[in-house]
């Protein structure tokens, strides 16, 4: 049951383009599609009209076989000359895991969604048009609330969300 679910869930990405990647703390934002969302203090926000939140291991293995990997937002972004001597992994673009993550988003041609799957593990992987894979490796040893969770903000209210006890 729950397998067919999270299936269901993640076919709704498929053809969409990974178009933007934010994080806050350690949850990894993956954007899907495009949209505008007005925010209550009326900021309009450019967002996935689906979004995965990813609070769990996750890699990212590029077509050309670079990983950029969960654990890269504790180091500095790379900088010509002397790194900033303040270094605060929390601050946006501030780490490698950021920089490169924009990097990706931004130089690669064709990010559509080609197949998102469930593996028996609840690992998931999602494959993109130029062979990038996105994996996504729940860990149970791991205290937390959520692993993740794939959301809308068309206004349809459609929100699932895996956690070490099952979906929410």
């Amino acid at each position: 049951m729950m397998q067919a679910q999270v299936q269901e869930a993640l076919q709704k990405i498929i053809g969409l383009p990974l178009n933007k990647t934010t994080r806050k703390d350690q949850t990894q934002y993956f954007h899907f599609g495009s949209t505008r969302f007005t925010t209550s203090q009326g900021l309009i926000l450019d967002v996935g009209v689906l979004v995965l939140a990813v609070d769990c291991p996750w890699q990212l293995q590029q077509a050309d076989g670079a990983i950029i990997n969960v654990s890269e937002v504790y180091l500095r972004r790379r900088e010509a000359g002397l790194p900033t001597a303040k270094f605060d992994w929390k601050e946006p673009g501030a780490n490698l895991r950021d920089q490169r993550l924009k990097e990706f988003v931004n130089k690669s041609s064709d990010l559509k969604v080609r197949q998102a799957t469930q593996e028996e593990n609840g690992n998931i992987t999602i494959t993109l048009a130029d062979n990038s894979i996105l994996s996504i490796t729940p860990d149970p040893a791991q205290e937390q609330e959520m692993y993740w969770q794939l959301f809308s903000n068309a206004g349809d209210n459609f929100s699932i969300t895996v956690t070490p006890t099952g979906i929410v």
